[in-house]
């Protein structure tokens, strides 16, 4: 694949991202468009950093489409315009972040089958969607989310990640020493 074809990949990806993050910031109530970079950046953990030559064209879209309204307000001798998510930007978010797991579990269980017998990695990651079930409804879905759900949930998430950074690590190692039986071979027959 060429490098400009996956460039345009990655940033229909941000975009897609963007417009989800900005729809899950919004289900916490009405925010402007610098408060929404802020708390994007903060319920990501800074994987996404939208600027606002990128965050208010998602905002317009979105607002064309009916997932969210914005309306001037005077706030300190100046109008800002504040943003709130729509019924059908509800539900829409709902749906997608659904189907998105859905895909990305399908995606990682395939991808897993094929990795395991030829690393010898296992495949017990079968927690691993009710993990992502979990997520989306103490973080995505539910405002009212006890604050000890989601601590208990992030432990458990950690924990997970630890585990898939475990398989990772074994992974590069197989990888690695593939490497260096194929180098072996290159310089046995020279």
């Amino acid at each position: 694949m060429s490098e400009r074809s996956t460039e345009i990949m990655k940033e229909q990806l941000k975009k897609g991202y963007l417009k989800l993050s900005i729809l899950y910031t919004l289900l916490q109530g009405p925010l402007h468009g610098y408060e929404m970079i802020k708390r994007i950046k903060e319920s990501t953990f800074n994987l996404l950093t939208p600027t606002a030559g990128s965050l208010y064209p998602a905002l317009k879209e979105l607002e064309m489409d009916g997932f969210i309204k914005g309306e001037w307000l005077r706030q300190r001798n100046r109008l800002i315009k504040v943003y709130t998510i729509t019924e059908k930007g509800k539900e829409t978010f709902k749906e997608v972040i659904e189907k998105h797991f859905e895909l990305a579990s399908a995606i990682r269980r395939w991808l897993l089958s094929q990795l395991a017998p030829i690393h010898q990695i296992g495949n017990d990651f079968s927690t691993m969607p009710a993990l992502m079930e979990q997520a989306i409804k103490i973080f995505m879905l539910s405002n009212n989310a006890k604050i000890e759900d989601k601590i208990e949930f992030l432990k458990n998430f950690k924990k997970k990640l630890e585990q898939i950074n475990d398989v990772i690590d074994r992974l590069i190692l197989n990888i690695d020493r593939r490497i260096k039986d194929l180098e072996g071979e290159i310089t046995k027959l020279q």
